[in-house]
Formats: C-alpha cells, sequence, structure tokens
C-alpha cells in the first residue's frame, strides 16, 4: 500500500509541476494569503489555549462538549454550505491503474484533511490549553487527536453520500434547497431571539451522554469510565464502517462510468414536442440577429440542461436572498443592509454564479471550444454572446431579488431599489470585463455533472479579488458623496457616472482580450482538453 500510495502522490506532483509555472506572482500572492489566513487560526489556537488554563474544570466539563459539538457541525457543514469537498481523488482516472481499493481509501481519508484544516488547528490549540491546565493530571488530553479520524471519517461518509445524492437527478434542486435552508440557520442563530431561546437546548444535546461529540470530551477531559472508552470506540468504528460502505458505492459507481455508459437503453424516443429549456432559448434568442442568435440559443439550452449550473443559480437566486435576510432585518440587523439589501444580495449572487458566467466562460464547453476557432463566427461573437447570457441570467437574478425585497419587513423604497440595480450593474460590468481576461488567460475544463466542488482556479481567485478593489473605489465615492452632501440625487450622479466608467472599461477591454484569444488558440484549447489529475485540485 505504501508504494501505490507514494506512486499516486508523485504523480500528482510531477502534473502540478508540469502544468505550472516554476514561480510566478500568482503563485507567490495565493502563499501569503494562505499563510495569513491560517496564521489568524493559529493565532487563535494560540488565545484558546493560554485562555482555556484560566477556565476551572467545572465549567470545562459543562461547556468543553459543546465546543466539541460546534467543531464537528462546522467540519462536517461547513464545506456542504461552501459546496467544496476538499481536495479528492479523481477515480475515473485511476481506476485503469492495479490499485487496490483499500489503498484509494486511505488517500481519499488523508485528503479530508484539506475540507477544514483550521478546524485540527482549533483542535490541536485546545489539545494543548488542556494539557497546560493546572487541574489536569496525567496525559489524557491527547485522547483527543482520536477525535480527528472519527471527523475524517464521517466527513468521508457525508462527501460520498452527498455526492450519490447530487447525480440524482430529481434530488439536485431539493438538495439545493435544503442548504439554503441549513445555512440560513447560523444566522438565524446569531441576529435574533431565536439563539438564546435554544442555547439550554444546545448544551443539553452537548452533555448527552453517549454522543461521539460528550464521549470524546469526557476522554479529553481525564479519569474517563469504561462507557466512554466504549462509546468512543464504538463511534469509530461506526463512522469507519460508514465511510467504508460509501466509499466502496462510490468506488463501484465510477468504475462502471470509466467503463463506459452503463444506463440502460431507453426504448421510447424522445418526445419532439420543445420543452421549456427549448422555448426559453428560442424566446431569448429571438431579439438578435445570426450569428449571436444562434450562438445564445446553444449556451441557454446547454446551460439550463447542465446539473451544476441550475445548482449554482439556483443557490444565487435565493440562498442570496435568504442568507442576509436576519442580518439586514433581524433583531442585530444593520441598517446600511436593510437599505442597500438589494445591491449587497445581487452582488453576492454574482459570486456564487460567477465561476460558470462569467470567470470561465469556455469551462463547460471544454474540447468542443476549438469549434469556435473553425466555425464562420469569429471568436469575438462568441465572448460577446456568452457575455449576453451572463448578463440575462443576471438579470433573472435580479428580478428575483427585487421582488424578494418587496416583501421584506422593512421594504425598500423606490430610490433604494434603484440604487441597488445600479450598483450591481457597475459590479457586473467590472466583473465581465475582469472574467473575460480570467477565461482567456486561465481556462479551466469543467465538470458539469460535479455539483459538490468549487472548480476556480487560484489565478482566478486573485483576479477576483483584484476586480473587489476596483469597483469599491467607484461605488464607495458615490456613498461617500451622498454622506457629505447628504442628499441622494448626488448619489445617483455618481452612479450614472460609474456605471459609463464600467461600460468603457468593458468597452476597452474586449480588444485586449480578443486578441489574446486568438493568439493563445493553442494554449487554451490544449488547456480546455487537459484531463483530471490523479487528485482533484478544483475546490
Amino acid at each position: 500500500m505504501r508504494e501505490q500510495i507514494e506512486a499516486i502522490l508523485w504523480a500528482q506532483f510531477r502534473t502540478i509541476r508540469n502544468y505550472l509555472p516554476r514561480t510566478s506572482l500568482g503563485a507567490i500572492l495565493l502563499a501569503l494569503i494562505s499563510l495569513v489566513w491560517y496564521g489568524l487560526f493559529c493565532l487563535g489556537a494560540v488565545g484558546l489555549a493560554k485562555g482555556m488554563q484560566y477556565v476551572s474544570m467545572y465549567h470545562l466539563r459543562l461547556y468543553f462538549p459543546a465546543g466539541m459539538l460546534g467543531l464537528l457541525l462546522f467540519w462536517q457543514i461547513f464545506p456542504i454550505l461552501t459546496m467544496s469537498s476538499g481536495w479528492s481523488l479523481e477515480l475515473n482516472k485511476l481506476l485503469v491503474y492495479p490499485i487496490h481499493s483499500n489503498t484509494l481509501f486511505v488517500v481519499e481519508l488523508m485528503l479530508r484533511l484539506t475540507t477544514s484544516p483550521e478546524s485540527v488547528i482549533l483542535l490541536v490549540g485546545a489539545i494543548w490549553g488542556l494539557l497546560a491546565h493546572p487541574g489536569m493530571h496525567g496525559w489524557w488530553p491527547l485522547l483527543l487527536l482520536l477525535y480527528i479520524p472519527f471527523n475524517l471519517l464521517l466527513s468521508l461518509a457525508v462527501r460520498e453520500s452527498m455526492m450519490s445524492l447530487f447525480r440524482k437527478k430529481r434530488l439536485r434542486e431539493v438538495l439545493m434547497l435544503l442548504i439554503v435552508s441549513i445555512s440560513v440557520v447560523p444566522s438565524l442563530l446569531a441576529n435574533t431571539s431565536l439563539g438564546e431561546r435554544l442555547r439550554p437546548y444546545y448544551l443539553y444535546a452537548a452533555n448527552g451522554p453517549g454522543t461521539p461529540w460528550h464521549e470524546f470530551a469526557s476522554l479529553a477531559l481525564g479519569r474517563p469510565g469504561w462507557l466512554s472508552v466504549a462509546a468512543a470506540m464504538f463511534w469509530l468504528v461506526l463512522a469507519w464502517w460508514l465511510s467504508r460502505r460509501q466509499f466502496a458505492a462510490s468506488l463501484l459507481l465510477d468504475f462502471g462510468q470509466a467503463g463506459g455508459d452503463s444506463s440502460p437503453a431507453r426504448g421510447t424516443a424522445r418526445s419532439t414536442k420543445p420543452g421549456f429549456v427549448e422555448l426559453l432559448a428560442n424566446f431569448v434568442s429571438g431579439f438578435l440577429p445570426d450569428p449571436y442568435a444562434a450562438l445564445v440559443e446553444k449556451e441557454v439550452s446547454s446551460l439550463l440542461r447542465t446539473p451544476r449550473f441550475r445548482v449554482l443559480f439556483g443557490m444565487a437566486c435565493f440562498f442570496s436572498v435568504v442568507i442576509f435576510f436576519p442580518m439586514a432585518f433581524g433583531r442585530h440587523g444593520a441598517s446600511f443592509l436593510a437599505s442597500n439589501y438589494v445591491a449587497f444580495v445581487n452582488t453576492y449572487g454574482m459570486l456564487i454564479c460567477g465561476e460558470v458566467l462569467i470567470w470561465n466562460v469556455f469551462g463547460f464547453d471544454r474540447r468542443a471550444a476549438q469549434l469556435y476557432y473553425v466555425a464562420p463566427a469569429g471568436f469575438k461573437q462568441v465572448l460577446l454572446a456568452k457575455n449576453a447570457v451572463a448578463a440575462f441570467f443576471v438579470g433573472i437574478q435580479t428580478l428575483v431579488v427585487v421582488s424578494a425585497s418587496l416583501i421584506m419587513p422593512r421594504r425598500g423604497d423606490v430610490a433604494a431599489i434603484a440604487g441597488g440595480i445600479a450598483i450591481s450593474g457597475v459590479v457586473f460590468l467590472f466583473f465581465l470585463a475582469a472574467g473575460n481576461y480570467a477565461s482567456v488567460s486561465f481556462p479551466r475544463p469543467v465538470q458539469p455533472n460535479q455539483t459538490f466542488r468549487r472548480q476556480a482556479g487560484g489565478k482566478t481567485q486573485l483576479i477576483l479579488f483584484a476586480s473587489y478593489i476596483l469597483m469599491a473605489v467607484p461605488i464607495g465615492l458615490a456613498f461617500l458623496a451622498r454622506w457629505a452632501t447628504g442628499k441622494d440625487w448626488v448619489f445617483f450622479a455618481v452612479l450614472t457616472f460609474d456605471l459609463l466608467a464600467a461600460a468603457c472599461f468593458y468597452y476597452v477591454s474586449l480588444e485586449p482580450v480578443m486578441a489574446m484569444g486568438i493568439r493563445d488558440r493553442e494554449r487554451i484549447i490544449d488547456a480546455l482538453s487537459k484531463g483530471a489529475d490523479p487528485i482533484g485540485l478544483g475546490s
């Protein structure tokens, strides 16, 4: 097993080494951002370790299981809410080699550490604090390290279960609604009185005998009973059995997909009657001349049939509306957020669906992108058609957000809604210009059926961060002008200028992007034609 694990890791290292440049500004900036992010958690772990030394053993026994429960919820639920499963094996590429299933299981389990390394850092800080506590005797806190494999096994079981559910056509949208419902719970607890009312029940659940968080906490706090030891071992074995069972089912499914299409042939032909997708695509393209009409119709049809787009677009329309509701209109709601609800929600929605609409517009095309360089329609028409489709779906999202804002407790007036739409237009144009550049500079193939993993690259994230700064300046000037003068017409005058500046920026950026797309066509086609790495790094 050791030799096979080393071979997989070495193949992945060589793949990255051969594909990426040896040194680049983007890699350095990504390393610095990662250093800052995880450095903050390391500081938090140090503060946790120092602070726990001054907590009495009575309060530790009362509240430490609650912290363990919170850590487990963060570790297991946060990747689902962010649609990121961490690094993972690309089984379709590895199953052609004589690798034992146990080896794949062990490597996949090790990669679960990338799901939530922040949790491991905080857990190490807690162990450090318990070891240094004056009321603690012995090395009992080191048993808390068993909580890491338990969460890794549970994370693998949850991931494989979610992946299998997302493969089912009828369940994707239902799961999306479930994720939206779960995501709003932390915001509701923090911004409404519901959190205080549920606090006793949370503590009661955290201190429930036999639960994994309570029993692992009992082991770490010293002198556990045989019941705690037996319960902890039971939960470890159960997590191992669930993860092994789910991984075996996923392995069998991926083996069938790698060997070919194992779905049974359908005896009935598809109906020739146009469905909703065809009608909508025809309606949108009916307002445009050829070749834009044909390109837009193709793009709308393919996106609406893509599971990943449907899930992300649904989350952009509804998840963003729900997640900001408690923060804007709850007990501790912010008046600035409430008065600019449309702008905040719409911008957040664009960030969610931007991966499939803005930042990597050729990702779903993959190898088919080579057709754009030989078809009568030129590369410029293709890019403009994709931008038009992005504007269409962002317009639908804006309509949903505005409709939702009209039924809020403190519904926005016409000026607030108009300001939110104008700000959204400025943000969209800046995003579109930056997204066109990212699409031709760092194209990446995107798996249309893979809904449970972010597939944007690190360099694209840097361009996204730079666009934040670029668009924040003109929008901030509009708010500053209204604050200085106290007049709304000044605010809208500055926003009008911002819209014109953003439109000019988008127009000026088209020519160099077109030239780069034509000049680097071989590099773009080659990047979009690449298969999956042994270990998926897209999340």
